[in-house]
Protein backbone atom coordinates (compact mmCIF):
# COMPACT_ATOMS: atom_id res chain seq x y z
CA UNK A 1 0.00 0.00 0.00
CA UNK A 2 0.89 3.60 -0.72
CA UNK A 3 2.11 5.49 2.28
CA UNK A 4 0.32 8.33 2.68
CA UNK A 5 2.27 10.52 4.64
CA UNK A 6 5.06 10.53 1.38
CA UNK A 7 1.78 12.23 0.18
CA UNK A 8 1.96 14.67 2.43
CA UNK A 9 5.13 15.45 2.15
CA UNK A 10 5.33 16.11 -1.27
CA UNK A 11 2.51 18.31 -1.41
CA UNK A 12 5.00 20.13 1.10
CA UNK A 13 2.04 22.29 2.95
CA UNK A 14 3.11 21.48 6.06
CA UNK A 15 6.86 21.90 6.21
CA UNK A 16 6.30 25.62 5.47
CA UNK A 17 7.23 28.89 7.64
CA UNK A 18 4.23 29.62 10.16
CA UNK A 19 2.56 26.31 10.36
CA UNK A 20 2.19 24.80 13.49
CA UNK A 21 1.95 21.09 13.66
CA UNK A 22 0.73 20.18 17.25
CA UNK A 23 -1.20 16.65 16.11
CA UNK A 24 -0.05 13.99 13.37
CA UNK A 25 -0.15 10.01 12.89
CA UNK A 26 3.67 10.45 11.77
CA UNK A 27 4.76 7.73 14.24
CA UNK A 28 1.48 5.82 14.90
CA UNK A 29 2.09 3.57 11.91
CA UNK A 30 -1.16 4.34 10.53
CA UNK A 31 -1.09 2.43 6.70
CA UNK A 32 -4.53 3.49 5.12
CA UNK A 33 -4.56 7.19 5.87
CA UNK A 34 -2.29 9.97 7.30
CA UNK A 35 -3.94 12.96 9.34
CA UNK A 36 -2.28 16.10 11.08
CA UNK A 37 -4.00 19.18 12.81
CA UNK A 38 -2.41 22.48 12.41
CA UNK A 39 -2.98 26.11 12.79
CA UNK A 40 -1.61 28.02 9.66
CA UNK A 41 -0.95 31.24 8.87
CA UNK A 42 -1.74 32.87 5.44
CA UNK A 43 -0.02 31.57 2.62
CA UNK A 44 0.27 30.73 -1.07
CA UNK A 45 1.77 26.98 -2.04
CA UNK A 46 1.53 25.47 -5.20
CA UNK A 47 1.23 21.49 -4.94
CA UNK A 48 1.99 18.74 -7.36
CA UNK A 49 -0.05 16.00 -7.80
CA UNK A 50 0.03 12.93 -5.20
CA UNK A 51 -1.17 9.65 -5.57
CA UNK A 52 -3.84 9.82 -2.50
CA UNK A 53 -6.62 12.17 -2.05
CA UNK A 54 -6.18 14.75 0.42
CA UNK A 55 -9.30 16.40 2.22
CA UNK A 56 -9.15 19.59 4.63
CA UNK A 57 -11.42 20.14 7.14
CA UNK A 58 -11.86 23.80 8.41
CA UNK A 59 -11.77 23.87 12.05
CA UNK A 60 -12.89 27.42 12.94
CA UNK A 61 -13.71 30.24 9.93
CA UNK A 62 -14.94 32.18 7.96
CA UNK A 63 -11.50 31.92 6.13
CA UNK A 64 -11.49 33.71 2.36
CA UNK A 65 -9.46 31.09 0.33
CA UNK A 66 -8.49 30.82 -3.51
CA UNK A 67 -7.66 27.67 -5.36
CA UNK A 68 -6.73 26.89 -8.67
CA UNK A 69 -7.08 23.53 -10.43
CA UNK A 70 -6.97 22.01 -14.04
CA UNK A 71 -10.64 22.87 -14.70
CA UNK A 72 -10.21 26.43 -13.11
CA UNK A 73 -9.71 28.72 -10.12
CA UNK A 74 -12.03 29.72 -7.62
CA UNK A 75 -12.24 32.07 -4.67
CA UNK A 76 -14.62 31.20 -1.52
CA UNK A 77 -14.89 32.45 2.08
CA UNK A 78 -14.84 29.04 3.90
CA UNK A 79 -16.59 28.44 6.59
CA UNK A 80 -15.85 26.23 9.90
CA UNK A 81 -16.41 22.84 9.13
CA UNK A 82 -16.05 23.41 5.11
CA UNK A 83 -14.20 20.68 3.53
CA UNK A 84 -11.89 20.86 0.21
CA UNK A 85 -11.47 17.69 -1.73
CA UNK A 86 -9.06 17.16 -3.78
CA UNK A 87 -8.24 13.88 -5.74
CA UNK A 88 -5.20 11.63 -6.17
CA UNK A 89 -3.60 12.74 -9.63
CA UNK A 90 -4.28 16.41 -9.05
CA UNK A 91 -2.03 19.17 -8.80
CA UNK A 92 -3.06 22.59 -7.30
CA UNK A 93 -2.61 26.10 -6.39
CA UNK A 94 -4.12 27.43 -3.04
CA UNK A 95 -3.84 30.76 -1.22
CA UNK A 96 -5.05 30.91 2.12
CA UNK A 97 -6.25 34.66 2.71
CA UNK A 98 -6.06 34.41 6.85
CA UNK A 99 -4.91 32.40 9.42
CA UNK A 100 -6.86 28.68 9.84
CA UNK A 101 -6.92 25.70 12.33
CA UNK A 102 -7.31 22.56 9.51
CA UNK A 103 -7.51 19.20 9.39
CA UNK A 104 -5.43 17.73 6.44
CA UNK A 105 -5.91 14.29 5.77
CA UNK A 106 -4.22 12.06 3.25
CA UNK A 107 -6.64 8.84 2.25
CA UNK A 108 -4.58 6.18 0.29
CA UNK A 109 -5.91 5.78 -3.14
CA UNK A 110 -5.83 1.79 -2.36
CA UNK A 111 -8.50 1.86 0.38
CA UNK A 112 -10.64 3.89 -1.89
CA UNK A 113 -10.47 1.80 -4.54
CA UNK A 114 -10.98 -1.59 -2.59
CA UNK A 115 -13.67 0.23 -0.98
CA UNK A 116 -14.95 1.42 -4.31
CA UNK A 117 -15.49 -2.64 -5.74
CA UNK A 118 -17.23 -3.62 -2.35
CA UNK A 119 -20.09 -0.41 -2.95
CA UNK A 120 -20.72 -1.92 -6.38
CA UNK A 121 -18.87 0.37 -8.48
CA UNK A 122 -18.79 -0.62 -11.99
CA UNK A 123 -15.24 0.01 -12.71
CA UNK A 124 -13.21 0.77 -9.00
CA UNK A 125 -9.87 1.94 -11.64
CA UNK A 126 -11.54 4.42 -13.10
CA UNK A 127 -13.39 5.67 -10.74
CA UNK A 128 -12.76 9.65 -9.89
CA UNK A 129 -13.36 11.83 -6.60
CA UNK A 130 -15.03 14.75 -7.57
CA UNK A 131 -12.86 17.88 -6.46
CA UNK A 132 -15.03 19.69 -3.67
CA UNK A 133 -14.03 23.77 -2.66
CA UNK A 134 -14.95 24.16 0.93
CA UNK A 135 -18.72 22.51 0.67
CA UNK A 136 -20.18 21.55 3.71
CA UNK A 137 -20.96 17.77 4.19
CA UNK A 138 -21.69 16.73 7.76
CA UNK A 139 -21.29 12.67 7.46
CA UNK A 140 -18.08 13.57 6.17
CA UNK A 141 -17.36 16.00 8.90
CA UNK A 142 -17.85 14.03 11.70
CA UNK A 143 -15.90 11.32 10.12
CA UNK A 144 -12.78 13.39 9.46
CA UNK A 145 -13.31 14.86 13.35
CA UNK A 146 -13.40 11.26 14.39
CA UNK A 147 -9.50 11.15 12.73
CA UNK A 148 -8.70 14.43 14.96
CA UNK A 149 -10.32 12.85 18.39
CA UNK A 150 -8.17 9.83 17.73
CA UNK A 151 -5.06 11.92 17.14
CA UNK A 152 -5.48 13.85 20.37
CA UNK A 153 -5.90 10.83 21.97
CA UNK A 154 -1.78 10.15 21.19
CA UNK A 155 -1.72 6.42 22.13
CA UNK A 156 -0.97 3.31 20.15
CA UNK A 157 -3.41 0.41 19.72
CA UNK A 158 -5.98 2.32 17.75
CA UNK A 159 -4.65 0.90 14.30
CA UNK A 160 -8.27 -1.17 13.40
CA UNK A 161 -10.22 2.30 14.36
CA UNK A 162 -8.28 4.21 11.65
CA UNK A 163 -8.76 1.33 9.56
CA UNK A 164 -12.63 1.63 10.21
CA UNK A 165 -12.72 5.62 9.92
CA UNK A 166 -10.23 4.89 6.59
CA UNK A 167 -12.81 2.95 4.99
CA UNK A 168 -16.04 5.00 6.50
CA UNK A 169 -14.27 8.36 4.46
CA UNK A 170 -14.05 6.23 1.54
CA UNK A 171 -17.13 4.63 1.30
CA UNK A 172 -18.25 8.32 1.93
CA UNK A 173 -16.58 9.59 -1.15
CA UNK A 174 -17.58 6.68 -3.19
CA UNK A 175 -21.18 7.03 -2.85
CA UNK A 176 -21.43 11.26 -2.92
CA UNK A 177 -18.23 12.83 -3.80
CA UNK A 178 -17.25 10.29 -7.25
CA UNK A 179 -18.16 9.74 -10.88
CA UNK A 180 -19.67 6.60 -10.36
CA UNK A 181 -23.25 5.61 -8.34
CA UNK A 182 -22.74 2.50 -6.04
CA UNK A 183 -25.39 -0.19 -6.19
CA UNK A 184 -27.23 -0.99 -2.90
CA UNK A 185 -26.11 -2.96 0.00
CA UNK A 186 -27.52 -6.42 -0.21
CA UNK A 187 -30.98 -7.02 1.53
CA UNK A 188 -30.10 -10.01 3.55
CA UNK A 189 -29.16 -9.83 7.27
CA UNK A 190 -25.85 -10.92 8.78
CA UNK A 191 -26.08 -13.52 11.64
CA UNK A 192 -23.71 -14.16 14.05
CA UNK A 193 -22.74 -17.31 11.57
CA UNK A 194 -21.22 -15.16 9.57
CA UNK A 195 -18.78 -13.33 11.55
CA UNK A 196 -17.86 -16.14 13.50
CA UNK A 197 -14.58 -16.72 11.61
CA UNK A 198 -13.55 -12.66 12.15
CA UNK A 199 -14.72 -13.37 15.88
CA UNK A 200 -12.45 -16.95 16.36
CA UNK A 201 -9.56 -14.60 14.25
CA UNK A 202 -10.01 -11.24 16.89
CA UNK A 203 -10.25 -13.63 20.36
CA UNK A 204 -7.04 -15.76 18.90
CA UNK A 205 -4.90 -12.62 18.02
CA UNK A 206 -5.75 -10.37 20.78
CA UNK A 207 -2.23 -9.81 21.85
CA UNK A 208 -1.16 -8.41 18.51
CA UNK A 209 -2.18 -5.51 16.42
CA UNK A 210 -4.72 -6.21 14.17
CA UNK A 211 -5.96 -4.72 11.20
CA UNK A 212 -9.63 -3.97 9.97
CA UNK A 213 -7.60 -5.86 6.61
CA UNK A 214 -6.75 -9.02 8.69
CA UNK A 215 -10.10 -9.10 9.81
CA UNK A 216 -11.45 -9.00 6.92
CA UNK A 217 -9.62 -11.30 4.80
CA UNK A 218 -10.47 -13.85 7.12
CA UNK A 219 -14.52 -12.94 6.68
CA UNK A 220 -13.72 -13.33 2.88
CA UNK A 221 -15.12 -9.63 2.18
CA UNK A 222 -13.97 -6.41 2.11
CA UNK A 223 -13.85 -3.66 4.80
CA UNK A 224 -17.21 -2.28 4.40
CA UNK A 225 -19.00 -5.56 4.31
CA UNK A 226 -17.37 -6.49 7.28
CA UNK A 227 -18.39 -3.26 9.12
CA UNK A 228 -21.94 -3.74 8.08
CA UNK A 229 -22.25 -7.61 9.38
CA UNK A 230 -20.77 -6.77 12.72
CA UNK A 231 -22.78 -3.93 12.86
CA UNK A 232 -26.19 -6.28 11.78
CA UNK A 233 -25.14 -9.31 14.11
CA UNK A 234 -23.47 -7.50 17.39
CA UNK A 235 -24.85 -3.96 17.00
CA UNK A 236 -21.32 -2.78 16.85
CA UNK A 237 -18.52 -2.37 14.38
CA UNK A 238 -15.04 -4.79 14.42
CA UNK A 239 -13.13 -2.11 16.44
CA UNK A 240 -15.65 -1.58 19.10
CA UNK A 241 -16.14 -5.06 19.46
CA UNK A 242 -11.83 -5.62 19.58
CA UNK A 243 -12.10 -3.62 22.69
CA UNK A 244 -14.85 -5.60 24.42
CA UNK A 245 -12.91 -8.67 23.65
CA UNK A 246 -9.59 -7.15 25.37
CA UNK A 247 -11.84 -5.89 28.02
CA UNK A 248 -13.25 -9.04 28.92
CA UNK A 249 -9.70 -10.78 28.91
CA UNK A 250 -8.17 -7.83 31.17
CA UNK A 251 -11.17 -8.59 33.68
CA UNK A 252 -10.22 -12.27 33.63
CA UNK A 253 -6.92 -11.43 34.21
CA UNK A 254 -7.01 -8.37 36.85
CA UNK A 255 -9.47 -10.89 39.07
CA UNK A 256 -7.29 -14.40 38.61
CA UNK A 257 -4.07 -13.65 38.70
CA UNK A 258 -1.40 -11.23 40.11
CA UNK A 259 0.22 -10.19 37.16
CA UNK A 260 1.21 -6.29 36.96
CA UNK A 261 -1.43 -4.46 35.73
CA UNK A 262 0.93 -2.86 32.95
CA UNK A 263 1.21 -6.62 31.91
CA UNK A 264 -1.95 -7.41 32.11
CA UNK A 265 -2.56 -4.51 29.22
CA UNK A 266 0.20 -6.16 26.86
CA UNK A 267 -1.26 -9.51 27.25
CA UNK A 268 -4.48 -8.09 26.51
CA UNK A 269 -3.25 -6.45 22.80
CA UNK A 270 -3.13 -2.53 24.64
CA UNK A 271 -1.03 -0.22 23.83
CA UNK A 272 -0.10 0.46 27.45
CA UNK A 273 -1.33 0.63 31.23
CA UNK A 274 -2.90 4.32 30.27
CA UNK A 275 -4.61 2.57 27.31
CA UNK A 276 -6.11 -0.35 29.42
CA UNK A 277 -7.03 2.57 32.07
CA UNK A 278 -8.86 4.38 30.07
CA UNK A 279 -10.59 1.94 27.91
CA UNK A 280 -11.74 -0.15 30.56
CA UNK A 281 -12.79 3.02 32.92
CA UNK A 282 -15.17 3.79 29.42
CA UNK A 283 -16.50 0.23 29.32
CA UNK A 284 -16.62 -0.98 33.16
CA UNK A 285 -17.00 2.43 35.12
CA UNK A 286 -14.14 1.65 37.11
CA UNK A 287 -9.79 1.80 36.81
CA UNK A 288 -8.13 -2.06 36.63
CA UNK A 289 -6.85 -1.15 39.68
CA UNK A 290 -9.68 -0.61 41.58
CA UNK A 291 -11.54 -3.59 39.38
CA UNK A 292 -8.59 -5.94 41.05
CA UNK A 293 -9.09 -4.71 44.74
CA UNK A 294 -13.26 -5.71 44.83
CA UNK A 295 -12.74 -8.73 43.10
CA UNK A 296 -11.19 -10.22 45.82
Amino acid sequence: MNQPYASCLAHGMLLRAGVDEYLSSRDQGWRSLHASAQREQPYEHHCPSVPDHLLVLHLDGPVPVERELPMGRGVSLIPEGGTHIIPGGTGFGVRLRGPLNSLHLYLADEVLRGVAAECGARDPSRLEVIPRFGDVDPALTHLLLAVRDVLAEGEGGNALLVDHLAAAIAARLVLRHSSAPAAPPPARKATARDIAPAVDFMQANLQRPITLADIAAVAACGPVQLTRRFRQALGKPPHQYLIQLRVEAARRLLAGTRLPIAEVALECGFASQEHLTRLFRRSTGTTPAAFRRHSR
